[in-house]
């Protein structure tokens, strides 16, 4: 699946959006999700970090699409670098770690309601905005030693605003989903690994 399709998919009701907005302002992305965002420094290094076979896969639903996304390859192993505490490696020495992207489908009620409140919430000095949401469950599974840590998914919303929408304050914003779907991805990874030391679940070499 190619780039174009893959954000025809993610920003559902997008060519609704731009011919009501009316505006030739390039859409731009935000990220959102309700857990904190984590830095590398508030990760606590390793003296031998893991070295880990990174795996990865995107599902859209239930329908599988490995080979077509390399984002979530390069996203993965960027932010496992950052950890600090695993070390990606193509021969997966300590063992392997699963990364996991879940595209959430939305019901037809929750794409109405959706493209309703962004229709009508993007109302500025005439002019209609539109903000498209795509939800993604991301997950992780370390396998070392013949135990397996695998915490509960993470959620992860990535934002396209249209016309007048804006993006809440404080947010940094994107060219494109693209740009989005990797940020998210690397925030999802960098808390989990966080939250799974800071619980004593990471393991050790």
């Amino acid at each position: 699946m190619n780039t174009a399709m893959k954000k025809a998919k993610l920003l559902l009701g997008c060519a609704a959006a731009i011919a009501l907005a009316g505006s030739t302002t390039p859409p731009t992305a935000y990220v959102t999700h309700q857990f904190a965002t984590i830095e590398p420094q508030q990760i606590v290094a390793a003296q031998q970090p893991l070295r880990l076979q990174v795996v990865t896969r995107r599902y859209r639903g239930e329908q599988l699409h490995d080979d077509a996304s390399p984002w979530v390859y390069t996203g993965a192993v960027a932010a496992l670098q950052k950890t600090r505490v695993i070390q990606p490696s193509p021969q997966g020495e300590d063992g392997k770690v699963l990364v996991v992207v879940k595209e959430v489908e939305p019901s037809a009620g929750d794409t109405a309601r959706g493209a309703a409140r962004g229709a009508l919430g993007g109302l500025t000095f005439g002019a209609i905005g539109f903000t498209a949401t795509g939800e993604f469950d991301v997950s992780m599974q370390i396998t070392t030693n013949g135990k397996v840590v695998a915490p509960a998914p993470v959620r992860v919303d990535v934002n396209i605003r249209f016309g007048s929408a804006s993006a809440p304050a404080g947010l940094q914003t994107y060219r494109d989903a693209d740009d989005a779907l990797k940020q998210a991805l690397s925030d999802a990874i960098l808390w989990t690994v966080w939250d799974l030391q800071k619980q004593g679940l990471m393991p050790a070499q």
